[in-house]
């Protein structure tokens, strides 16, 4: 039985222990609430979205990801501080691996000068790991209860912290998810890796209509190598961008986002696989529905280049 365990365990150290730990996203000028809590409170009004991430299509087993998260403000309206609150939600399923998140988050903003703001964010939840065993293969199976009877969830707490500094045209981002470093109880003292976050970026005017938008996310966790993130959209009167995106040892992605109607946008990225990967035809797809309920403009709000 402990064999097996241990093989589970194994496999689930494999899972959680690289760099991408936790999900990365194409889109993530258009997702930034997924990695730092400091970024609630930043939309003109309350802000909802949906999403979902479809990776290596054509691989048995291949990772999926589904997520919604929602922000707004609270409170009176001022041109010195806002708050912020809202909610994200992931699952992601890999073979017979998943894992559910829910975190509940709570942002600060002050004013530093004419044109910057700064605020602190914070993000409390749970999240779950589980394994579904009729999805393994492995040796001795039918003789060894373990497989079909043992423990086949891991439940823990999240704590994510974040700082962004922001003004109309540009943005700095620091978060740490998984602060705690949460335990997972098994034979083998296993733990989630903290994961560590830096985002900047840039609205350009080129013209009254057009604005080039560059940025760029670092990764890291713990006991790996650092992911660079890059993209650039070329933006047409916050109707229309288009645009690509790279990731070091991983490929190119191409982006475009369209105001549909008003206060709704649809996002869509397609990676093309550079890595090993790109042999098989493998192809990701990702897709985010966003929704924002503005009635009417608000003279206070502070644009943010991450949103705006």
């Amino acid at each position: 039985m402990k064999k097996y365990y241990a093989i589970i365990l194994l496999l689930l150290t494999v899972l959680t222990s690289s760099a991408q730990q936790l999900s990365h996203f194409s889109f993530f000028t258009y997702n930034y609430l997924q990695y730092n809590p400091a970024v609630v409170g930043t939309a003109p009004c309350l802000d909802l979205k949906f999403g979902y991430r479809r990776q290596w299509k054509g691989f048995e087993g291949a990772p999926n990801t589904a997520f919604a998260n929602l922000h707004g403000k609270i409170g009176k309206d001022s041109k010195f501080r806002i708050t912020g609150i809202g909610a994200t939600m992931e699952n992601d399923d890999a073979g017979p691996f998943s894992y559910t998140s829910l975190n509940l988050l709570i942002a600060h903003h002050i004013k530093l000068s004419n044109k910057y703001f700064l605020s602190g964010g914070l993000g409390v939840g749970f999240a779950q790991y589980a394994i579904e065993y009729g999805e393994m293969t492995l040796e001795l199976q039918d003789i060894d209860p373990a497989i079909t009877g043992g423990v086949n969830d891991f439940v823990f707490p999240t704590f994510n912290v974040g700082v962004w500094l922001y003004r109309p045209d540009r943005f700095y981002g620091l978060s740490v998810r998984n602060v705690n470093s949460p335990k997972i109880d098994g034979p083998k003292d296993t733990r989630l890796q903290r994961h560590f976050s830096f985002a900047n970026g840039y609205a350009m005017k080129l013209t009254e209509e057009m604005t080039f938008k560059p940025a760029f996310l670092i990764n890291y966790t713990g006991k790996s190598r650092a992911s660079i993130d890059a993209q650039f959209l070329l933006d047409y009167k916050d109707m229309v961008a288009v645009g690509m995106a790279a990731r070091s040892g991983h490929g190119f992605s191409a982006l475009i986002k369209l105001a549909v109607v008003n206060y709704v946008t649809i996002a869509y990225a397609y990676d093309i696989t550079m890595n090993k990967i790109r042999y098989d035809g493998a192809s990701t797809h990702e897709i985010i529905l966003g929704i924002r309920a503005c009635t009417k403009p608000n003279p206070l709000h502070v644009p943010c280049a991450a949103y705006d």
